[in-house]
């Protein structure tokens, strides 16, 4: 029986076994630690051989014996290992080997977009304060906002606006040398100019090469105080929209300056006065609940595809078609504390007629979190519907009960 390595098979990741199971596909799994990092789990019983990686080249010569279709990640922490074992098992089946770090290291990715004269953020990485203080009056940034943030971690993690007149340093000193949620120590810290606008997820599927597009995401986010990143809702574009052709011919530039050749990546841009900025790039399956959320949307998903070409060998690639609206609604508290007049989160499936599912962990009387990123989130709700008028209306009840939380 043919199968496929999964390096890190955690958040969407999970989805991959089983969906190549049903085309009698064996999964084998590839931790890079022991356990996963906080938050992220796995289902063990999907994978008929699991592995921890000491050794990247006996590790290697473990899983050549079986052969495998392909090597991927499935989230996150398993990129480069993944990148790394495929070479050595299956040498072209994956991405440009020395460009790994650009796909995954914001500063690294940041250098590739610069080599390849594609438009960039200006940013510094560093772990001295008067190297970034000396960045800062070069780029004449000294009076402007700009983010502070680890290079490699996710979900928002300890990202700060820092507003003129704000002391940045404090926040850079906070984020060095602390371990991130990805369980990573952060050795340097990545500073940038704030980009304003409004910001896009694109999520592709590539082979040999050639870039398709499987969903754009509309992002709605606020800043709380220094926090940057609370996440409002997404919402699936339209194939049609102006913007997905603008951010489409952007994004292949991001891919190739990256090294991505085949498999899904996931794109965060932000759309500002001066044209596409990318935020970043993973070189993984869009995250959380997204491909569910795409197969409503539009029917298929990466991981459809994922299946289409390491198995059919289907390499077609193309643009994906909204069939039903799709919104992520997310819900946040404003303080930390006790939960209170939660009561319809119960409801919610009889309230909204666009109602698909929801992942609200907290109920009456738990004790919440302060919201600042998506990691403390208060959860989300997602609506799907052919209508969009009734989708919005739906929202707007998702925003009374929210509206209507007690936190004390």
């Amino acid at each position: 029986m043919s199968s496929i390595v999964v390096v890190d098979p955690y958040s969407a990741g999970k989805g991959i076994a089983p969906a190549f199971a049903a085309r009698g596909v064996d999964a084998i799994a590839v931790l890079t630690t022991e356990k996963p990092p906080a938050g992220l789990d796995w289902i063990p019983d999907d994978f008929a051989e699991v592995h921890v990686l000491h050794d990247l080249d006996e590790l290697a010569a473990k899983l050549a014996v079986h052969e495998p279709i392909a090597v991927v990640p499935g989230t996150e922490t398993g990129v480069e290992t993944a990148e790394a074992l495929s070479e050595l098992i299956a040498p072209g089946r994956s991405n440009v080997l020395t460009l790994s770090s650009a796909r995954r290291d914001k500063w690294q990715m940041a250098v590739a977009l610069r080599t390849a004269e594609v438009p960039h953020l200006r940013q510094i990485s560093s772990d001295r304060v008067d190297e970034v203080a000396a960045w800062l009056r070069r780029e004449g940034l000294e009076d402007s906002p700009i983010v502070v943030k680890p290079q490699e971690s996710g979900g928002t993690d300890d990202v700060f606006v820092a507003m003129p007149g704000d002391d940045w340093r404090a926040k850079f000193d906070r984020i060095l040398g602390c371990v991130n949620k990805l369980n990573i120590r952060n050795d340097k810290v990545l500073v940038q100019e704030l980009a304003v606008g409004t910001e896009y997820e694109v999520d592709t599927y590539s082979i040999d090469g050639e870039h398709g597009l499987v969903a754009v995401w509309r992002y709605a986010k606020q800043r709380r105080g220094d926090r940057l990143g609370i996440y409002l809702s997404n919402t699936l574009v339209a194939q049609d929209e102006p913007v997905v052709d603008v951010l489409f011919d952007y994004v292949r530039q991001v891919l190739e300056a990256t090294g991505v050749r085949n498999g899904p990546a996931h794109v965060e841009v932000m759309i500002t006065p001066d044209g596409p900025r990318l935020i970043e790039i993973g070189a993984r399956l869009a995250g959380a609940e997204q491909q569910e959320l795409t197969v409503l949307g539009t029917g298929e998903s990466q991981i459809t595809r994922m299946v289409r070409h390491r198995v059919d060998g289907d390499s077609s690639v193309g643009r994906y078609s909204r069939r039903r609206h799709v919104k992520s609604v997310y819900l946040s508290s404003p303080a930390a504390g006790e939960l209170g007049n939660s009561v319809r989160f119960d409801e919610l499936a009889s309230l909204l007629p666009s109602y698909q599912s929801d992942a609200l962990p907290y109920r009456e009387g738990s004790t919440v979190p302060r919201t600042d990123d998506l990691w403390t989130s208060l959860g989300s709700v997602v609506l799907a519907n052919t209508d969009a008028d009734q989708l919005e209306r739906d929202v707007a009840v998702v925003r009374e009960i929210e509206a209507g939380l007690i936190v004390v």
